[in-house]
């Protein structure tokens, strides 16, 4: 007989197993997208280490880094030659510390697989699997020359990735099922190929100079044929995006079965200031924006493919933005510059384009104390916390409004207000209002006061209707002014009440409320950043 102390020790334990926390997914309700943990909505502020930080001990010193950027999340590579050192033994003891270290810095995670594919070789494959270049062959360019790369028409070598990989996701529901620390996983990393547009190899080629499988040319609504007829010069790079594509679901589709957690793939872009040529400029057959079709119809278990932004100016960056930001596609954003203009980019993801995250990479360079020589369009000497103190900035300004800011992305009530080289100004339109973000000192003209801009380009900032009537703006230099919307019989604007504060636990909290010079020619977000909520009228 089970003691009364026995039986409500087991019912506390099953009221707790049965309270604990649903699994991280990314919902989707119309076209919006939201990325759930523990039930909530949650925005990435992310972090990602070098390539060969992802061991505990490195770790060590690069944990205060993401205290001090004010990251929500790590993202961690865990290396297929550590897990399986040999054949069928798995070794997840540097995995294991890792989320005890997370878990300890009260940070989420993201575990990226680097397998089959990392920057478009192999090198993170074990060495039993490079050695043997019979049973894991490598692809062949088109001079009959073995590369640096596995070839995705290899069974063996994808039953290996597979096996692995799944040991993977099973060992993580062991060990973190329940508390979910690990939120998502990335299955591979850039994938595809360099030095090659794809396998030249002779079954290859036989397979190229076969028809489109029946399944590609219906999902894409295109007539059968062959690579060459359905695709035209794009045919070789198609080839190699469908056999990388379902390469990986079958990967993704084993650990998913074991682990339900939300997998994407991440990729090098093709929009480069190159001639964009696949093997050449970027690892083809990875899921770039002219093969985002080819992959969603390859590879239906992997849940987003998130591009690695680095472009640099700001036109090119909102493109990629809205090339992935799709109907059946999240915006997720890995992998960022942490620095200079990014830090305003983060705003046009954020408000524009509904990214799920914002991660720059090689965040450990932060535990030095200046930039080294070699890093692009920095001087050396450079102070590195002066450098990516305004993504420090944002993400601390942010970090406390995120889950409001999820459940306002998607419903087109929304924007982001950033400054660029002679944009000093932006205009946006919501229901009632017209609004003007100005960013530094006002200048009187024809036609109004306009603004000159700042000295370093540091005006960024969101606007979010919550009512009609009443706004919520967020951000660093810049002063907002409301008017009623063109057309209106309405002439004039004046506030009701103007507040400054914060939210805690999804309630506004005011600090104070503003009034006389603080209102009186707008709103103003200061240097340090702000976060104000206004109610209007209309006269």
């Amino acid at each position: 007989m089970i003691s009364k102390r026995k039986t409500l020790v087991l019912a506390m334990l099953l009221g707790l197993s049965l309270a604990a926390a649903p699994m991280p997914q990314v919902m989707k309700e119309g076209r919006k997208f939201t990325l759930m943990v523990d039930g909530k909505p949650f925005i990435v502020l992310g972090g990602q280490v070098n390539n060969s930080s992802g061991w505990p001990g490195r770790l060590q010193e690069i944990w205060p880094v993401f205290k001090a950027l004010n990251a929500n999340t790590a993202e961690i590579p865990v290396y297929w030659e550590a897990v399986e050192p040999k054949p069928g033994e798995f070794h997840f003891e540097a995995v294991d510390q890792i989320i005890r270290d997370a878990r300890a810095q009260r940070l989420r995670l993201i575990l990226l697989w680097f397998a089959t594919w990392k920057n478009g070789v192999m090198d993170y494959a074990p060495a039993w699997v490079k050695e043997d270049t019979v049973k894991f062959p490598r692809m062949i360019d088109a001079g009959g020359k073995p590369v640096r790369v596995l070839s995705p028409h290899s069974e063996p070598t994808m039953n290996a990735d597979r096996a692995a990989f799944t040991a993977f996701m099973r060992h993580l529901k062991e060990i973190d099922g329940d508390a979910h620390t690990v939120i998502m996983v990335q299955v591979e990393n850039e994938p595809g190929s360099l030095f090659t547009d794809r396998d030249h190899s002779a079954a290859a080629n036989r397979l190229f100079e076969g028809p489109v499988p029946a399944a590609l040319a219906s999902a894409l609504k295109r007539p059968q044929g062959s690579w060459t007829q359905v695709f035209g010069p794009e045919a070789d790079e198609a080839f190699a995006a469908w056999y990388v594509s379902k390469y990986i679901n079958e990967v993704a589709a084993a650990g998913k079965k074991e682990y339900g957690l939300p997998l994407y793939v991440n990729v090098w872009l093709r929009e480069q200031k190159n001639f964009m040529r696949p093997g050449e400029a970027y690892p083809s057959g990875g899921a770039t924006s002219n093969m985002l079709d080819v992959w969603k119809a390859a590879a239906p278990a992997i849940d987003i493919l998130a591009p690695d932004i680095y472009v640099m100016d700001y036109a090119s960056y909102r493109k990629v933005c809205e090339s992935y930001r799709r109907p059946d596609n999240a915006l997720l954003i890995p992998e960022t510059g942490g620095f200079g203009a990014f830090a305003r980019y983060m705003f046009y993801a954020i408000a524009d384009y509904d990214t799920l995250a914002f991660s720059p990479f090689g965040i450990d360079r932060l535990s030095a104390a200046t930039v080294p020589e070699g890093v692009p369009g920095v001087a050396a000497g450079t102070s590195l916390m002066d450098l990516v103190r305004p993504m420090m900035d944002n993400y601390r300004l942010l970090a406390p409004a995120l889950a409001q800011i999820a459940a306002w992305q998607g419903t087109g009530k929304l924007h982001s207000a950033v400054e660029e080289d002679q944009i000093t100004e932006r205009l946006l339109t919501f229901t009632n209002f017209e609004v003007l973000a100005q960013f530094g000192r006002p200048v009187v003209s024809y036609g109004g006061t306009f603004a000159s801009g700042t000295d370093k380009k540091t005006g960024r900032s969101m606007i979010a209707e919550v009512a009609p009537d009443e706004f919520v703006v967020i951000g660093f230099d810049t002063r907002i002014r409301f008017e009623p919307r063109r057309g209106s019989k309405l002439q004039h604007t004046q506030f009701l009440w103007v507040e400054e504060g914060k939210y805690e636990d999804g309630a506004w909290k005011p600090a104070r409320r503003l009034n006389g010079d603080e209102t009186f020619f707008g709103l103003s977000l200061p240097a340090q950043g702000a976060i104000l909520r206004a109610k209007l009228m209309s006269y």
